[in-house]
Protein backbone atom coordinates (compact mmCIF):
# COMPACT_ATOMS: atom_id res chain seq x y z
CA UNK A 1 0.00 0.00 0.00
CA UNK A 2 1.67 3.19 -1.20
CA UNK A 3 -0.53 5.54 0.78
CA UNK A 4 -3.47 5.49 3.15
CA UNK A 5 -5.19 8.11 1.00
CA UNK A 6 -5.16 5.78 -2.01
CA UNK A 7 -6.93 3.06 -0.01
CA UNK A 8 -9.52 5.50 1.29
CA UNK A 9 -10.13 6.87 -2.20
CA UNK A 10 -10.89 3.41 -3.52
CA UNK A 11 -13.08 2.23 -0.63
CA UNK A 12 -14.69 5.33 0.90
CA UNK A 13 -14.60 8.10 -1.66
CA UNK A 14 -17.33 6.65 -3.92
CA UNK A 15 -19.71 6.99 -0.98
CA UNK A 16 -18.71 10.61 -0.47
CA UNK A 17 -18.44 12.17 -3.91
CA UNK A 18 -18.06 15.71 -2.64
CA UNK A 19 -15.27 14.94 -0.19
CA UNK A 20 -11.73 15.94 -1.11
CA UNK A 21 -9.23 13.77 0.70
CA UNK A 22 -5.72 15.15 1.10
CA UNK A 23 -2.94 12.96 -0.29
CA UNK A 24 -0.78 11.76 2.61
CA UNK A 25 2.10 9.44 1.75
CA UNK A 26 2.30 6.61 4.23
CA UNK A 27 6.05 6.18 3.78
CA UNK A 28 6.75 9.83 4.55
CA UNK A 29 4.53 9.67 7.61
CA UNK A 30 6.33 6.57 8.85
CA UNK A 31 9.78 8.07 8.31
CA UNK A 32 8.81 11.30 10.07
CA UNK A 33 7.88 9.33 13.21
CA UNK A 34 10.38 6.45 13.42
CA UNK A 35 13.09 7.54 10.97
CA UNK A 36 14.44 6.11 7.73
CA UNK A 37 15.11 2.43 7.33
CA UNK A 38 18.59 1.13 8.22
CA UNK A 39 17.89 -2.52 7.36
CA UNK A 40 20.14 -3.61 4.45
CA UNK A 41 17.49 -6.12 3.31
CA UNK A 42 15.04 -3.31 2.66
CA UNK A 43 16.89 -1.85 -0.29
CA UNK A 44 14.12 -1.10 -2.77
CA UNK A 45 10.61 0.38 -2.78
CA UNK A 46 8.87 -3.00 -3.14
CA UNK A 47 10.53 -4.49 -0.07
CA UNK A 48 9.90 -1.30 1.88
CA UNK A 49 6.20 -1.45 1.05
CA UNK A 50 6.14 -5.11 2.03
CA UNK A 51 7.85 -4.36 5.36
CA UNK A 52 5.44 -1.50 6.05
CA UNK A 53 2.44 -3.70 5.28
CA UNK A 54 3.79 -6.46 7.54
CA UNK A 55 4.38 -4.04 10.42
CA UNK A 56 1.00 -2.40 9.97
CA UNK A 57 -0.85 -5.73 9.90
CA UNK A 58 1.04 -7.16 12.88
CA UNK A 59 0.30 -4.02 14.91
CA UNK A 60 -3.41 -4.34 14.14
CA UNK A 61 -3.49 -7.99 15.22
CA UNK A 62 -1.66 -7.38 18.50
CA UNK A 63 -3.82 -4.33 19.24
CA UNK A 64 -6.99 -6.33 18.62
CA UNK A 65 -5.89 -8.96 21.13
CA UNK A 66 -5.01 -6.29 23.66
CA UNK A 67 -8.25 -4.35 23.22
CA UNK A 68 -10.28 -7.56 23.61
CA UNK A 69 -8.66 -8.25 26.98
CA UNK A 70 -9.22 -4.63 27.98
CA UNK A 71 -12.87 -4.88 26.98
CA UNK A 72 -13.36 -7.98 29.15
CA UNK A 73 -11.64 -6.39 32.15
CA UNK A 74 -13.59 -3.14 31.77
CA UNK A 75 -16.91 -4.98 31.42
CA UNK A 76 -16.19 -6.99 34.56
CA UNK A 77 -15.20 -3.86 36.49
CA UNK A 78 -18.24 -1.90 35.31
CA UNK A 79 -20.55 -4.79 36.24
CA UNK A 80 -19.10 -4.86 39.72
CA UNK A 81 -19.74 -1.11 40.00
CA UNK A 82 -23.31 -1.50 38.76
CA UNK A 83 -22.72 0.67 35.69
CA UNK A 84 -23.62 0.15 32.06
CA UNK A 85 -21.27 -1.95 30.00
CA UNK A 86 -21.71 0.33 27.00
CA UNK A 87 -18.64 2.30 28.05
CA UNK A 88 -16.57 -0.87 27.73
CA UNK A 89 -17.03 -0.83 23.96
CA UNK A 90 -15.81 2.75 23.77
CA UNK A 91 -12.92 1.87 26.07
CA UNK A 92 -11.90 -1.07 23.89
CA UNK A 93 -12.05 1.03 20.71
CA UNK A 94 -9.87 3.76 22.21
CA UNK A 95 -7.43 1.23 23.61
CA UNK A 96 -7.23 -0.37 20.19
CA UNK A 97 -6.32 2.89 18.45
CA UNK A 98 -3.68 3.85 21.00
CA UNK A 99 -2.19 0.36 21.17
CA UNK A 100 -2.14 0.02 17.37
CA UNK A 101 -0.24 3.29 17.04
CA UNK A 102 2.25 2.37 19.78
CA UNK A 103 2.91 -1.13 18.43
CA UNK A 104 3.24 0.24 14.91
CA UNK A 105 5.95 2.70 15.98
CA UNK A 106 7.85 0.16 18.09
CA UNK A 107 7.69 -2.76 15.62
CA UNK A 108 8.53 -0.51 12.68
CA UNK A 109 11.70 0.74 14.38
CA UNK A 110 12.73 -2.88 15.11
CA UNK A 111 11.95 -4.39 11.73
CA UNK A 112 13.44 -1.57 9.70
CA UNK A 113 16.37 -0.96 12.09
CA UNK A 114 15.72 2.77 11.91
CA UNK A 115 18.02 3.37 14.88
CA UNK A 116 21.00 2.50 12.65
CA UNK A 117 20.13 5.23 10.13
CA UNK A 118 18.55 7.94 12.29
CA UNK A 119 18.96 7.05 15.94
CA UNK A 120 17.65 10.34 17.35
CA UNK A 121 14.40 10.18 15.35
CA UNK A 122 13.83 6.51 16.25
CA UNK A 123 14.44 7.05 19.95
CA UNK A 124 12.27 10.17 20.02
CA UNK A 125 9.45 8.45 18.12
CA UNK A 126 9.41 5.32 20.28
CA UNK A 127 9.69 7.33 23.51
CA UNK A 128 6.88 9.68 22.49
CA UNK A 129 4.64 6.77 21.50
CA UNK A 130 5.31 5.11 24.87
CA UNK A 131 4.46 8.30 26.77
CA UNK A 132 1.28 8.76 24.74
CA UNK A 133 0.29 5.17 25.47
CA UNK A 134 0.84 5.41 29.25
CA UNK A 135 -0.84 8.79 29.68
CA UNK A 136 -3.72 8.07 27.32
CA UNK A 137 -4.60 4.66 28.77
CA UNK A 138 -4.62 6.11 32.28
CA UNK A 139 -6.86 9.04 31.32
CA UNK A 140 -9.19 6.87 29.27
CA UNK A 141 -9.58 4.27 32.03
CA UNK A 142 -10.13 6.93 34.66
CA UNK A 143 -12.64 8.92 32.58
CA UNK A 144 -14.70 5.92 31.42
CA UNK A 145 -14.47 3.55 34.39
CA UNK A 146 -13.56 5.39 37.57
CA UNK A 147 -14.97 8.90 37.10
CA UNK A 148 -18.59 9.74 37.93
CA UNK A 149 -19.69 12.20 35.25
CA UNK A 150 -23.37 11.78 36.12
CA UNK A 151 -22.97 13.94 39.21
CA UNK A 152 -21.27 16.74 37.27
CA UNK A 153 -23.85 16.59 34.50
CA UNK A 154 -26.75 16.69 36.95
CA UNK A 155 -25.32 19.81 38.60
CA UNK A 156 -24.00 21.50 35.45
CA UNK A 157 -26.07 24.63 36.14
CA UNK A 158 -24.22 25.16 39.43
CA UNK A 159 -20.85 24.81 37.76
CA UNK A 160 -21.85 27.07 34.88
CA UNK A 161 -23.49 29.88 36.86
CA UNK A 162 -23.07 29.39 40.57
CA UNK A 163 -25.87 29.28 43.13
CA UNK A 164 -26.58 33.01 43.28
CA UNK A 165 -26.87 33.59 39.55
CA UNK A 166 -28.78 30.34 39.15
CA UNK A 167 -31.43 31.53 41.59
CA UNK A 168 -31.83 34.78 39.70
CA UNK A 169 -32.15 32.94 36.39
CA UNK A 170 -34.43 30.08 37.36
CA UNK A 171 -36.56 31.03 40.32
CA UNK A 172 -38.06 33.83 42.31
CA UNK A 173 -35.76 35.57 44.78
CA UNK A 174 -37.29 34.81 48.15
CA UNK A 175 -40.00 32.63 46.67
CA UNK A 176 -40.25 28.96 45.89
CA UNK A 177 -43.16 29.15 43.45
CA UNK A 178 -43.40 30.30 39.88
CA UNK A 179 -47.04 29.97 38.99
CA UNK A 180 -47.03 30.24 35.23
CA UNK A 181 -44.72 30.88 32.34
CA UNK A 182 -45.64 34.50 31.77
CA UNK A 183 -45.28 35.44 35.39
CA UNK A 184 -41.89 33.76 35.64
CA UNK A 185 -40.30 36.65 33.81
CA UNK A 186 -41.54 39.03 36.41
CA UNK A 187 -39.58 37.38 39.16
CA UNK A 188 -36.57 35.94 37.39
CA UNK A 189 -33.94 37.64 35.26
CA UNK A 190 -33.21 35.27 32.41
CA UNK A 191 -34.70 37.63 29.80
CA UNK A 192 -31.59 39.80 30.19
CA UNK A 193 -29.38 36.98 28.99
CA UNK A 194 -31.58 36.25 25.96
CA UNK A 195 -31.31 39.78 24.63
CA UNK A 196 -27.52 39.62 24.69
CA UNK A 197 -27.62 36.13 23.19
CA UNK A 198 -29.74 37.20 20.22
CA UNK A 199 -27.33 40.03 19.40
CA UNK A 200 -24.29 37.79 19.80
CA UNK A 201 -25.70 35.08 17.54
CA UNK A 202 -26.60 37.63 14.91
CA UNK A 203 -23.11 39.16 14.87
CA UNK A 204 -21.37 35.77 14.82
CA UNK A 205 -23.58 34.59 11.96
CA UNK A 206 -22.89 37.73 9.94
CA UNK A 207 -19.16 37.52 10.67
CA UNK A 208 -18.98 33.97 9.34
CA UNK A 209 -21.03 35.00 6.32
CA UNK A 210 -18.45 37.62 5.34
CA UNK A 211 -15.79 34.92 4.95
CA UNK A 212 -17.48 33.73 1.78
CA UNK A 213 -16.74 30.07 2.51
CA UNK A 214 -19.08 27.22 1.72
CA UNK A 215 -22.20 27.28 3.92
CA UNK A 216 -21.55 23.79 5.30
CA UNK A 217 -18.33 25.01 6.93
CA UNK A 218 -20.53 27.21 9.10
CA UNK A 219 -23.76 25.23 9.32
CA UNK A 220 -22.22 21.91 10.37
CA UNK A 221 -20.20 23.16 13.39
CA UNK A 222 -22.97 25.60 14.30
CA UNK A 223 -25.48 22.76 14.43
CA UNK A 224 -23.14 20.72 16.65
CA UNK A 225 -22.64 23.67 19.00
CA UNK A 226 -26.37 24.33 19.26
CA UNK A 227 -27.07 20.67 20.04
CA UNK A 228 -24.50 20.81 22.86
CA UNK A 229 -26.01 24.07 24.17
CA UNK A 230 -29.49 22.55 24.04
CA UNK A 231 -28.36 19.49 25.99
CA UNK A 232 -26.80 21.70 28.64
CA UNK A 233 -29.84 23.96 28.88
CA UNK A 234 -32.33 21.08 29.00
CA UNK A 235 -32.12 20.66 32.77
CA UNK A 236 -35.16 18.95 34.27
CA UNK A 237 -34.13 19.29 37.92
CA UNK A 238 -35.42 22.81 38.58
CA UNK A 239 -39.03 23.16 39.69
CA UNK A 240 -39.57 26.66 38.28
CA UNK A 241 -37.36 26.16 35.22
CA UNK A 242 -39.37 26.18 31.99
CA UNK A 243 -37.48 23.81 29.70
CA UNK A 244 -39.96 24.18 26.87
CA UNK A 245 -39.58 27.95 26.80
CA UNK A 246 -35.80 27.68 26.83
CA UNK A 247 -35.77 25.18 23.96
CA UNK A 248 -38.06 27.38 21.89
CA UNK A 249 -35.88 30.44 22.48
CA UNK A 250 -32.75 28.49 21.57
CA UNK A 251 -34.43 27.39 18.35
CA UNK A 252 -35.40 31.00 17.61
CA UNK A 253 -31.87 32.23 18.32
CA UNK A 254 -30.45 29.53 16.02
CA UNK A 255 -32.79 30.48 13.19
CA UNK A 256 -32.10 34.14 13.83
CA UNK A 257 -28.34 33.53 13.43
CA UNK A 258 -28.98 32.06 9.97
CA UNK A 259 -30.65 35.27 8.75
CA UNK A 260 -27.64 37.64 9.10
CA UNK A 261 -25.37 34.80 7.98
CA UNK A 262 -27.32 34.40 4.74
CA UNK A 263 -27.45 38.15 4.13
CA UNK A 264 -23.72 38.60 4.82
CA UNK A 265 -22.86 35.57 2.66
CA UNK A 266 -24.89 36.95 -0.24
CA UNK A 267 -23.37 40.41 0.23
CA UNK A 268 -19.79 39.08 0.25
CA UNK A 269 -20.44 37.10 -2.95
CA UNK A 270 -21.97 40.01 -4.86
CA UNK A 271 -19.86 42.99 -3.81
CA UNK A 272 -16.30 44.20 -4.06
CA UNK A 273 -13.75 43.36 -1.39
CA UNK A 274 -13.54 46.89 -0.02
CA UNK A 275 -17.29 46.85 0.66
CA UNK A 276 -17.00 43.49 2.42
CA UNK A 277 -14.14 44.85 4.54
CA UNK A 278 -16.32 47.82 5.45
CA UNK A 279 -19.05 45.41 6.57
CA UNK A 280 -16.50 43.55 8.70
CA UNK A 281 -15.51 46.80 10.39
CA UNK A 282 -19.17 47.53 11.13
CA UNK A 283 -19.55 44.07 12.64
CA UNK A 284 -16.47 44.64 14.80
CA UNK A 285 -17.98 47.87 16.12
CA UNK A 286 -21.29 46.07 16.69
CA UNK A 287 -19.50 43.37 18.68
CA UNK A 288 -17.99 46.03 20.95
CA UNK A 289 -21.40 47.65 21.42
CA UNK A 290 -22.93 44.25 22.21
CA UNK A 291 -20.32 43.67 24.89
CA UNK A 292 -21.17 46.89 26.69
CA UNK A 293 -24.88 46.24 26.16
CA UNK A 294 -24.56 42.83 27.85
CA UNK A 295 -22.98 44.42 30.91
CA UNK A 296 -25.56 47.21 31.07
CA UNK A 297 -28.54 44.91 30.65
CA UNK A 298 -27.34 42.37 33.22
CA UNK A 299 -26.72 44.93 35.93
CA UNK A 300 -28.28 48.16 34.67
CA UNK A 301 -27.07 51.42 36.20
CA UNK A 302 -29.52 53.86 37.68
CA UNK A 303 -29.92 55.97 34.52
CA UNK A 304 -31.21 52.92 32.61
CA UNK A 305 -33.78 52.10 35.28
CA UNK A 306 -34.75 55.76 35.60
CA UNK A 307 -35.21 55.99 31.83
CA UNK A 308 -37.52 52.95 31.87
CA UNK A 309 -39.58 54.56 34.66
CA UNK A 310 -39.84 57.82 32.70
CA UNK A 311 -41.23 55.85 29.75
CA UNK A 312 -43.94 54.36 31.95
CA UNK A 313 -42.31 51.34 33.60
CA UNK A 314 -42.79 50.36 37.22
CA UNK A 315 -40.10 48.28 38.98
CA UNK A 316 -41.34 44.70 39.09
CA UNK A 317 -40.00 44.27 42.62
CA UNK A 318 -42.58 46.78 43.86
CA UNK A 319 -45.47 44.47 42.99
CA UNK A 320 -43.76 41.08 43.35
CA UNK A 321 -46.60 39.78 45.55
CA UNK A 322 -49.10 40.47 42.79
CA UNK A 323 -46.86 38.72 40.27
CA UNK A 324 -46.50 35.63 42.44
CA UNK A 325 -50.24 35.57 42.97
CA UNK A 326 -50.82 35.72 39.23
CA UNK A 327 -52.72 39.01 39.46
CA UNK A 328 -50.36 41.07 37.31
CA UNK A 329 -47.90 40.43 34.52
CA UNK A 330 -44.97 42.84 34.19
CA UNK A 331 -44.28 44.59 30.88
CA UNK A 332 -40.87 45.01 29.26
CA UNK A 333 -40.53 48.46 30.76
CA UNK A 334 -41.41 47.05 34.18
CA UNK A 335 -38.60 44.52 33.84
CA UNK A 336 -36.10 47.18 32.76
CA UNK A 337 -37.14 49.51 35.57
CA UNK A 338 -36.47 46.83 38.15
CA UNK A 339 -33.19 45.59 39.51
CA UNK A 340 -31.06 43.28 37.42
CA UNK A 341 -28.53 40.71 38.49
CA UNK A 342 -25.90 42.46 40.54
CA UNK A 343 -22.32 41.91 39.45
CA UNK A 344 -21.56 40.38 42.84
CA UNK A 345 -24.01 37.59 41.99
CA UNK A 346 -22.43 36.71 38.65
CA UNK A 347 -20.71 33.38 38.62
CA UNK A 348 -19.38 30.46 36.64
CA UNK A 349 -18.40 30.46 33.00
CA UNK A 350 -20.29 33.70 32.39
CA UNK A 351 -17.77 35.57 34.57
CA UNK A 352 -14.78 34.14 32.70
CA UNK A 353 -16.31 34.95 29.32
CA UNK A 354 -17.31 38.50 30.19
CA UNK A 355 -13.96 39.35 31.82
CA UNK A 356 -11.92 37.74 29.04
CA UNK A 357 -14.00 39.68 26.50
CA UNK A 358 -13.32 42.85 28.47
CA UNK A 359 -9.62 42.09 28.36
CA UNK A 360 -9.81 41.70 24.57
CA UNK A 361 -12.19 44.57 23.73
CA UNK A 362 -11.05 47.14 26.26
CA UNK A 363 -7.48 45.87 26.03
CA UNK A 364 -7.32 46.40 22.28
CA UNK A 365 -8.71 49.92 22.58
CA UNK A 366 -6.33 50.81 25.41
CA UNK A 367 -3.46 49.13 23.55
CA UNK A 368 -4.05 51.24 20.43
CA UNK A 369 -4.03 54.46 22.47
CA UNK A 370 -0.90 53.48 24.41
CA UNK A 371 0.93 52.28 21.29
CA UNK A 372 0.36 55.54 19.45
CA UNK A 373 1.11 57.48 22.62
CA UNK A 374 4.45 55.71 23.03
CA UNK A 375 5.31 56.42 19.38
CA UNK A 376 4.44 60.10 19.75
CA UNK A 377 7.16 62.76 19.55
CA UNK A 378 5.32 64.79 22.19
CA UNK A 379 6.44 64.05 25.78
CA UNK A 380 2.92 64.91 26.94
CA UNK A 381 1.72 61.70 25.26
CA UNK A 382 4.82 59.48 25.24
CA UNK A 383 5.90 59.80 28.90
CA UNK A 384 2.54 58.76 30.47
CA UNK A 385 2.16 55.96 27.92
CA UNK A 386 5.61 54.57 28.66
CA UNK A 387 5.02 54.91 32.41
CA UNK A 388 1.71 53.01 32.31
CA UNK A 389 3.05 50.25 30.04
CA UNK A 390 6.21 49.64 32.03
CA UNK A 391 4.45 49.90 35.38
CA UNK A 392 1.71 47.40 34.53
CA UNK A 393 4.00 44.95 32.72
CA UNK A 394 6.49 44.97 35.60
CA UNK A 395 4.07 43.24 37.97
CA UNK A 396 2.26 39.90 37.70
CA UNK A 397 -1.45 39.88 37.01
CA UNK A 398 -2.34 38.49 40.43
CA UNK A 399 -0.78 41.55 42.10
CA UNK A 400 -2.91 43.85 39.98
CA UNK A 401 -6.00 41.82 40.82
CA UNK A 402 -5.30 42.37 44.52
CA UNK A 403 -4.78 46.03 43.71
CA UNK A 404 -8.21 46.09 42.06
CA UNK A 405 -9.81 44.48 45.11
CA UNK A 406 -8.23 46.50 47.91
CA UNK A 407 -6.95 49.80 46.49
CA UNK A 408 -8.95 50.59 43.38
CA UNK A 409 -12.17 51.27 45.37
CA UNK A 410 -10.46 54.24 47.03
CA UNK A 411 -9.62 55.61 43.59
CA UNK A 412 -13.03 54.98 42.00
CA UNK A 413 -15.52 55.55 44.81
CA UNK A 414 -15.63 59.34 44.39
CA UNK A 415 -16.76 58.77 40.80
CA UNK A 416 -18.28 55.28 40.62
CA UNK A 417 -18.99 52.67 43.27
CA UNK A 418 -17.92 49.65 41.22
CA UNK A 419 -18.26 46.10 42.48
CA UNK A 420 -15.40 43.61 42.45
CA UNK A 421 -16.22 42.04 39.07
CA UNK A 422 -16.50 45.45 37.40
CA UNK A 423 -13.07 46.35 38.74
CA UNK A 424 -11.78 43.03 37.39
CA UNK A 425 -13.14 44.01 33.98
CA UNK A 426 -11.21 47.25 34.09
CA UNK A 427 -8.02 45.63 35.36
CA UNK A 428 -8.03 42.93 32.69
CA UNK A 429 -8.59 45.63 30.09
CA UNK A 430 -5.64 47.68 31.35
CA UNK A 431 -3.37 44.66 31.76
CA UNK A 432 -4.19 43.29 28.33
CA UNK A 433 -3.94 46.75 26.79
CA UNK A 434 -0.36 47.21 27.97
CA UNK A 435 0.75 43.94 26.38
CA UNK A 436 -1.19 44.63 23.17
CA UNK A 437 0.41 48.11 23.06
CA UNK A 438 3.89 46.59 22.91
CA UNK A 439 2.80 44.13 20.24
CA UNK A 440 1.30 46.93 18.16
CA UNK A 441 4.39 49.09 18.67
CA UNK A 442 6.46 46.51 16.83
CA UNK A 443 3.90 46.50 14.02
CA UNK A 444 3.84 50.30 13.83
CA UNK A 445 7.61 50.42 13.55
CA UNK A 446 7.43 48.00 10.62
CA UNK A 447 5.04 50.23 8.60
CA UNK A 448 6.84 51.50 5.52
CA UNK A 449 7.52 55.24 5.61
CA UNK A 450 6.43 55.46 2.00
CA UNK A 451 2.86 54.63 3.00
CA UNK A 452 2.86 57.50 5.49
CA UNK A 453 4.23 59.87 2.85
CA UNK A 454 1.60 58.69 0.37
CA UNK A 455 -1.15 59.29 2.93
CA UNK A 456 0.16 62.80 3.57
CA UNK A 457 0.31 63.46 -0.19
CA UNK A 458 -3.35 62.41 -0.47
CA UNK A 459 -4.26 65.02 2.12
CA UNK A 460 -5.01 62.69 5.04
CA UNK A 461 -4.70 64.22 8.49
CA UNK A 462 -2.29 62.70 11.04
CA UNK A 463 -5.21 61.03 12.85
CA UNK A 464 -6.56 59.59 9.59
CA UNK A 465 -3.09 58.35 8.67
CA UNK A 466 -2.70 56.56 11.97
CA UNK A 467 -6.17 54.98 11.97
CA UNK A 468 -6.55 54.19 8.25
CA UNK A 469 -2.98 53.42 7.21
CA UNK A 470 -0.66 52.66 10.13
CA UNK A 471 -3.03 50.76 12.41
CA UNK A 472 -4.45 48.34 9.76
CA UNK A 473 -0.94 47.48 8.61
CA UNK A 474 0.28 47.02 12.18
CA UNK A 475 -2.65 44.75 13.06
CA UNK A 476 -2.11 42.76 9.88
CA UNK A 477 1.54 42.16 10.79
CA UNK A 478 1.04 41.44 14.48
CA UNK A 479 -2.25 39.53 14.37
CA UNK A 480 -0.78 36.18 15.58
CA UNK A 481 0.80 37.91 18.57
CA UNK A 482 -2.42 39.78 19.36
CA UNK A 483 -4.39 36.51 19.33
CA UNK A 484 -1.76 34.98 21.62
CA UNK A 485 -2.38 37.82 24.08
CA UNK A 486 -6.13 37.19 23.85
CA UNK A 487 -5.65 33.47 24.55
CA UNK A 488 -3.41 34.33 27.49
CA UNK A 489 -6.06 36.67 28.92
CA UNK A 490 -8.70 33.95 28.57
CA UNK A 491 -6.56 31.49 30.52
CA UNK A 492 -5.58 34.13 33.07
CA UNK A 493 -9.21 34.50 34.13
CA UNK A 494 -8.67 31.36 36.23
CA UNK A 495 -6.67 33.59 38.62
CA UNK A 496 -9.93 35.22 39.69
CA UNK A 497 -10.55 32.43 42.19
CA UNK A 498 -7.62 33.70 44.27
CA UNK A 499 -9.47 36.98 44.95
CA UNK A 500 -12.72 35.09 45.75
CA UNK A 501 -14.52 35.78 42.49
CA UNK A 502 -16.98 32.97 41.77
CA UNK A 503 -15.59 32.13 38.36
CA UNK A 504 -15.80 28.81 36.53
CA UNK A 505 -12.62 27.43 38.06
CA UNK A 506 -13.46 28.44 41.64
CA UNK A 507 -16.90 26.84 41.43
CA UNK A 508 -15.44 23.63 40.02
CA UNK A 509 -12.85 23.64 42.81
CA UNK A 510 -15.04 24.55 45.78
CA UNK A 511 -18.48 23.08 45.06
CA UNK A 512 -17.45 19.42 45.61
CA UNK A 513 -16.16 20.47 49.05
CA UNK A 514 -19.27 22.37 50.08
CA UNK A 515 -22.21 20.91 48.14
CA UNK A 516 -23.39 17.42 49.04
CA UNK A 517 -24.95 17.05 45.59
CA UNK A 518 -21.48 16.39 44.16
CA UNK A 519 -20.97 13.37 46.45
CA UNK A 520 -17.33 14.21 47.01
CA UNK A 521 -16.31 13.91 43.33
CA UNK A 522 -13.45 16.43 43.30
CA UNK A 523 -11.60 15.80 40.05
CA UNK A 524 -14.47 15.52 37.58
CA UNK A 525 -15.51 19.23 37.71
CA UNK A 526 -11.87 20.29 37.34
CA UNK A 527 -11.43 18.10 34.27
CA UNK A 528 -14.58 19.58 32.76
CA UNK A 529 -13.20 23.06 33.41
CA UNK A 530 -9.91 22.18 31.75
CA UNK A 531 -11.69 20.85 28.65
CA UNK A 532 -13.88 23.97 28.38
CA UNK A 533 -10.87 26.28 28.62
CA UNK A 534 -9.02 24.25 26.01
CA UNK A 535 -11.97 24.34 23.61
CA UNK A 536 -12.26 28.13 23.76
CA UNK A 537 -8.50 28.62 23.39
CA UNK A 538 -8.39 26.20 20.47
CA UNK A 539 -11.31 28.01 18.84
CA UNK A 540 -9.51 31.35 19.12
CA UNK A 541 -6.41 29.81 17.58
CA UNK A 542 -8.36 28.39 14.62
CA UNK A 543 -10.15 31.70 14.07
CA UNK A 544 -6.77 33.44 14.06
CA UNK A 545 -5.42 31.06 11.43
CA UNK A 546 -8.53 31.58 9.29
CA UNK A 547 -8.20 35.35 9.50
CA UNK A 548 -4.50 35.14 8.68
CA UNK A 549 -5.33 33.01 5.66
CA UNK A 550 -7.90 35.53 4.45
CA UNK A 551 -5.31 38.28 4.85
CA UNK A 552 -2.75 36.31 2.87
CA UNK A 553 -0.43 35.85 5.85
CA UNK A 554 -0.38 32.03 5.79
CA UNK A 555 1.95 30.26 3.40
CA UNK A 556 0.99 26.94 1.92
CA UNK A 557 2.71 23.92 3.37
CA UNK A 558 4.03 23.23 6.83
CA UNK A 559 1.83 23.28 9.88
CA UNK A 560 -0.36 26.04 8.47
CA UNK A 561 -1.69 23.73 5.80
CA UNK A 562 -3.11 21.28 8.35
Amino acid sequence: MNSIADFLRISVLPLLPSTKLPKVNFRELEESIVGKSGNPWINNPDRERAASSFVFGLSIIIALVFSTNSWREASRELNMMGQSTGDADILAALYFLIAAFTYWVAISSIVKLTWLKSASTAILGVTTAGIIYVVSTFLIHWSLVEADWVVVWANRDLVMMGQLMKEQMTQSPGSHVCLNESNCYGINQNFRLWWSLYLTFGILGAAYGTTGERPMKFLAPFAVIMVIVALIANNPTEVSYKRGTVMVKLAISSLWALVPYSLAYWYSKNNEEYKVNRLKSYLAVSAVITFFFAILIMDPPQFVKSGAEVLGGTPAQSFSDEIIAGERSPSTLDKLAGNGIEASQWGGLFVNLIIATAGCVLGFGIGVVLAFGRQSDQPFFSVPSVAVIELVRSGPLICWLYFAVFMMPDLMDPFYNAEDIIRMLLMFGIFGGCYIAEVLRGGLQAVDSGQKEAAAALGLSPIQTKLQVELPNAVRTTLPSIISVFIGLWKDTTLLFIVNILDFFKLAKDLPNSDLRFLGDFLEPLYVTAVVFWVFAFYLSRVSMKVEKNLGLVREGGGEAA
